[in-house]
């Protein structure tokens, strides 16, 4: 099946198509683990519209190049401004890409499939549970340090960490910020397999493919009855929620002091600050 759509130039995601109807996104900044800075989250959301417009691709496989999947933002990548107006503004756009790429994900009309090849941290990590599948090595490890930072959940983890991992490793997770490794996870029902890291990439685009072929009326009414309307509905306004008060988080004075601190003592220790 030959593409009936041209692949964008991206900078920090790569794309590759397969003619099965299987179209491979990775993360792409494997110097940096993969984290995150703005153009990735706009790169991302370009890369869901295009999923949306075009009926060629039936399975999205997201992966990361390197010993991370993602790190999460790449706070060291924060500009200044010379005023708090301006500041505010570009946070209030950077905060709008990310809320409609998580809409656009949470409402994706085909299965995706995330191969996490290592660290899954912050936004890297949330999105995990709104995928249809996550295979995971088993070195993997998954963290969202939103409290650390003054910041809150996102990426509809309010809502998805404790229907899965239930309330208690939720909480400990999302407000004590602890890393929970590959197995557990797995334990757990958050990750659906466990894979050698050789055997990881084969894996995905094995079961991608298989899935591609097979009768897409079938996949998507079985995926509507999985996740009911009435769930995407409540995770859509649950992302609204999260975005509307990350936002707040994000102009904070005592979040602005957490990630100052947080600088000094990657800084003492040579390292750069990722979430």
């Amino acid at each position: 099946m030959s593409p009936s759509f041209t692949l964008p130039q991206l900078t920090t995601l790569k794309l590759e198509w397969h003619n099965e109807g299987v179209l491979v996104m990775t993360f792409n900044r494997p110097k940096r683990m993969n984290s995150m800075v703005p153009e990735s989250y706009a790169e991302w959301k370009q890369v869901m519209e295009l999923v949306h417009a075009t009926p060629d691709i039936r399975v999205l496989v997201i992966t990361g190049n390197g010993r991370a999947y993602s790190a999460g933002q790449d706070l060291s990548s924060a500009r200044s401004f010379a005023t708090v107006k301006e500041e505010q503004e570009d946070i209030f756009r950077r905060n709008e890409v990310t809320r409609n790429l998580t809409k656009l994900i949470i409402t994706s009309p085909i299965p995706i499939i995330a191969a996490v090849n290592g660290p899954a941290i912050g936004y890297g990590c949330t999105t995990l549970a709104l995928c249809d599948l996550v295979i995971s090595v088993e070195s993997a490890v998954f963290r969202t340090p939103f409290a650390e930072l003054a910041f809150c959940a996102e990426g509809c983890s309010s809502v998805t960490f404790p229907r899965i991992l239930g309330s208690s490793v939720a909480n400990d997770m999302i407000l004590f910020g602890r890393t929970v490794g590959a197995k557990e996870m797995h334990e757990r029902g958050f990750v659906g397999r466990l894979a050698k890291p050789e055997e990881l990439g084969p894996l995905a685009l094995t079961l991608a493919k298989e899935l591609a072929g097979r009768s897409q009326e079938a996949i998507e009414v079985s995926r509507s009855l999985v996740r009911s309307a009435q769930f995407v509905d409540e995770l859509v306004r649950v992302n609204d929620k999260e975005m509307d008060e990350l936002y707040k988080r994000m102009i904070s004075e005592d979040a602005k002091q957490a990630i100052a601190k947080l600088f000094a003592q990657l800084q003492a220790k040579g390292t750069k600050p990722k979430i």
